[in-house]
């Protein structure tokens, strides 16, 4: 287990690995807001690197893509879900209203 996928494991992320493009990816299921996200690298790929962007889509209980958001990396995404319980909506509200802070 790579220690990105344990990091994700810890913030209650889940891990399954795609029929078509056999790409590992990692989700978490928002229950009260009938939706789940799905976290990838910028490519749509496993991601592997914990200082690599990160990919957040959203999706509806129909599949449905609903939005998208970049993340710097790992460590903006711990930060953020370490923050507010996981599976809650105010942890998706986070995640979707998070903005970059801009160079300095």
């Amino acid at each position: 287990m790579s220690e990105l996928s344990m990091v994700l494991d810890k913030l209650g992320f889940w891990e399954a690995e795609t029929e078509d493009d056999h790409i590992t990816i990692y989700g978490m299921d928002f229950p009260e807001a009938h939706c789940y996200i799905l976290i990838t690298d910028d490519g749509g790929n496993t991601p592997e690197d914990n200082r690599a962007p990160l990919v957040v889509a959203c999706y509806d209980e129909n599949d449905c893509f609903q939005w998208g958001k970049e993340l710097k990396n790992l460590f903006i995404l711990d930060e953020i879900v370490g923050a507010h319980t996981a599976g809650s909506t105010i942890l998706l509200t986070a995640i979707q209203d998070y903005v970059t802070p801009p160079k300095k």
